[in-house]
Parts: C-alpha cells; sequence; structure tokens
C-alpha cells in the first residue's frame, strides 16, 4: 500500500497546492508563465546538467543516445498518426506529436524510481524538443531557421549536452558545484507540478479536440514500447519509453502556436483539457503500474 501511496502524495500534492493557491491565493495572471520560466532557465538545466554528468561519468552512453533516437522517432511517428485523424488541422497535428517530455515525466519518475531516471529523460527530451522545435516552424509556415531560433532558448538542452560532453571528456567538475546544481535542481520536480496545479485552475471549459488528442495519443502509444523492447532497452530505459509515451501535448505547444499563429487560443484549450484528462486517469494508471 505505501509503495502506491507514496508517489500519489508526491505528484497530486504540490498539485492539489497550485490548484489551490491559484483558486484562494489570489495568484497574479503573470505568475505561471513568470515561474515557468524560472523553471526552464534555472532550476530544470540544473536538475538535467547534475544527473547527465553523473551518469555519463560510468561511460552508460548506449541507452542514453538510443533514447534520444526514440524520442525524435516518436515526433514522426505521431505526426504520420495525425495526418489520419486531423489532415490539414495543423493546430492538433502539433499538440499530438510534440509531448510534454520534461516538466510532467521527471516528477513521476523521480517518484518512481528516484533520481537516476533523470538522465535517462533527458536525452529522450533532446530527441523530442529538438524534432519537434524544427518541424513546427517548417511545416507551419516553412521557417526553418525560426525553429533553430527557438532552440537557442531552450536551456534545458544545453544544460544537458553540457553535462554529457564534460563527462564524456572526463573533465572534473568540483564537487561543490555539483552539490549546489543538484540542490537546485532538486527543487525543479516540485515547482513544475505547483505550476500545472495553477495552470489547471486557469482553465476554462474542456476542449472536444482535446480529448480527441489525449485518447489518439494514449492509444497509439503502445508502438514506442514496442519499439524499444526490439532494439533492446530494458528495464529502467524502456519503462522511461512507456511513461513518455502516454504523457500529454508539451506547454511549448501554446508559445510555438503564439510565435506562428497557429490558432493560439485552440492549442492552448487542446493542450490544457489534454493535460487534465492525463493527471486524472494516466497518471493513476502509471502510479499503480509502476508501484505494484
Amino acid at each position: 500500500m505505501s509503495s502506491i501511496l507514496e508517489p500519489i502524495i508526491l505528484f497530486y500534492l504540490p498539485l492539489a497546492l497550485g490548484y489551490i493557491f491559484k483558486k484562494y491565493g489570489k495568484a497574479s495572471e503573470r505568475f505561471s508563465k513568470d515561474f515557468s520560466r524560472l523553471i526552464l532557465y534555472i532550476f530544470l538545466p540544473a536538475l538535467l546538467f547534475d544527473s547527465i554528468y553523473t551518469k555519463s561519468l560510468g561511460g552508460e552512453f548506449g541507452e542514453l543516445l538510443t533514447l534520444t533516437l526514440i524520442g525524435t522517432a516518436s515526433v514522426f511517428y505521431f505526426l504520420a498518426v495525425s495526418k489520419l485523424f486531423f489532415k490539414n488541422r495543423f493546430e492538433l497535428s502539433m499538440t499530438l506529436f510534440y509531448a510534454n517530455s520534461g516538466y510532467l515525466p521527471i516528477p513521476l519518475a523521480i517518484s518512481f524510481w528516484g533520481v537516476e531516471a533523470v538522465p535517462l529523460i533527458g536525452f529522450y527530451i533532446i530527441g523530442n524538443n529538438l524534432t519537434s522545435n524544427i518541424l513546427i516552424p517548417l511545416l507551419s509556415a516553412r521557417d526553418l531557421k525560426g525553429g533553430l531560433e527557438r532552440l537557442k532558448n531552450f536551456p534545458p538542452i544545453y544544460a544537458a549536452l553540457l553535462g554529457f560532453i564534460l563527462a564524456v571528456a572526463k573533465i572534473e567538475i568540483p564537487g561543490i558545484v555539483l552539490k549546489a546544481a543538484s540542490t537546485i535542481g532538486d527543487l525543479a520536480p516540485t515547482l513544475a507540478l505547483i505550476v500545472l496545479g495553477v495552470d489547471i485552475a486557469s482553465s476554462g471549459s474542456f476542449d472536444l479536440d482535446g480529448v480527441k488528442v489525449y485518447l489518439i495519443r494514449q492509444v497509439f502509444s503502445i508502438f514506442l514500447p514496442f519499439l524499444a523492447f526490439i532494439i533492446g532497452l530494458r528495464d529502467l530505459a524502456f519503462y522511461i519509453v512507456i511513461l513518455e509515451a502516454l504523457m500529454p501535448p508539451a506547454v511549448s505547444n501554446i508559445i510555438l502556436a503564439q510565435e506562428y499563429d497557429i490558432k493560439p487560443e485552440k492549442v492552448a484549450r487542446v493542450v490544457l483539457t489534454a493535460t487534465i484528462l492525463a493527471t486524472l486517469v494516466t497518471i493513476p494508471f502509471l502510479i499503480f503500474l509502476f508501484s505494484v
């Protein structure tokens, strides 16, 4: 019982606190946006740098790079699936193939498996986010330069790559620096869940297309664990693929929709609807799956 109760508390308590804070604490309209940037630019990069540097020192590169390839493959796979259901409605296609590969899965993975899961997720993020941030501008406005410009403003990728490069080069980082990065990074999962709770409290009515995006992602996600198993991933790396395959759309979809005028209000409703459904249905399923 305690094995199931712990991840439930670790995930839903910060979520509930964020929800209550928005509803009764008079949080400003900019609170979520400003705090999300703080997590994106400081806390999440620190977490990824520390965990990836520490793991990569052991020379375990195969799993990390394989997860990057699967993260990339997932984008193209769900892009193809989106063509079957949404055809020319790119505002829905993008929310299907660009999944939340960091903010949501990292807190879950830590509650299930501890910090050793973070570097694996970090390299999945590299594949998922690099590919999505290039494809969305390219497919929506044929603007490859715009996609590359977006990547320049995504610090978690820099942190992950820097940690990996320094470890491969066997450059020793002072212990006090790693401890500081670890202390700062450890705050990222909890803060991300609080912000998610604020976003849920701010959401309006459910969007039917958001329900469709959520359901299609859940049904067709089975391909990614199958692919991972076929190419030899096992144990924790395999579990990470299962977790990532079921994640709802990335919040970054909203930013990209605003930047490239891809019906941003619609995209925001779809992202929040699918995220709420994931927290109510998918997350309890995953907690049960990985805690029994």
